[in-house]
C-alpha cells in the first residue's frame, strides 16, 4: 500500500492503542484508499493473496458475477423493461426444481380463474363485477387472463 510506516507507527503498536487510535487508523487508511481505484487495489491484494471484497453499491450488486453464478441474483420474466432480476427465493425443496422468477400479479389480476376454480359461472363474475364486489379487469391484463372479454 505504499504506507509501511504505518507498520511502525506506536500508535497502532499494540491492540490497546490500535482501539484507541481507530479513528486515526480508520481516517489514513481512507486516504490511502481513496487515492487509488478499486482496479488499482484489486491488483494490489489479488496479487500479496490477500483475501478480499468490495463492498458494492446497491446498482453494482445485481450484476455481481458471484451472485449470478450462484443463482442468487436470477432473470425476473415479464416484470418489464426496466425491472429484469430479482433476488431468488433462499427455499430449495429437496428433489424439485425451482421454476423462473417471474412478475408478481397485478392486483384482482388472476379473479376470474380464482372464482372459476371455486365453481362460480361467467355469469356469477359478471354479476360480482356489476354489483362492484370485483373490479373490472384493468387495461394491462392479457385477454387470455380476462377469459377473451
Amino acid at each position: 500500500m505504499g504506507r509501511e510506516d504505518i507498520l511502525k507507527d506506536p500508535r497502532f503498536s499494540d491492540p490497546a492503542k490500535l482501539a484507541q487510535n481507530r479513528p486515526q487508523l480508520t481516517s489514513m487508511l481512507d486516504e490511502i484508499f481513496g487515492s487509488q481505484p478499486m482496479s488499482h487495489w484489486y491488483e494490489v491484494f489479488s496479487g500479496a493473496q490477500i483475501t478480499f471484497g468490495a463492498v458494492r453499491e446497491p446498482q453494482e450488486v445485481v450484476n455481481d458475477p458471484q451472485l449470478r453464478a450462484n443463482d442468487i441474483v436470477v432473470p425476473l420474466e415479464g416484470a418489464g423493461e426496466k425491472l429484469t432480476s430479482t433476488i431468488s427465493s433462499p427455499i430449495q425443496v429437496h428433489g424439485v426444481t425451482k421454476v423462473p422468477a417471474r412478475r408478481a400479479p397485478g392486483i384482482g389480476e388472476h379473479n376470474d380463474e380464482v372464482l372459476k376454480e371455486l365453481g362460480f359461472t361467467a355469469g356469477d363474475i359478471d354479476g360480482f363485477r356489476a354489483s362492484g364486489t370485483i373490479p373490472h379487469p384493468s387495461n394491462s391484463e392479457s385477454a387470455a387472463t380476462r377469459g377473451g372479454r
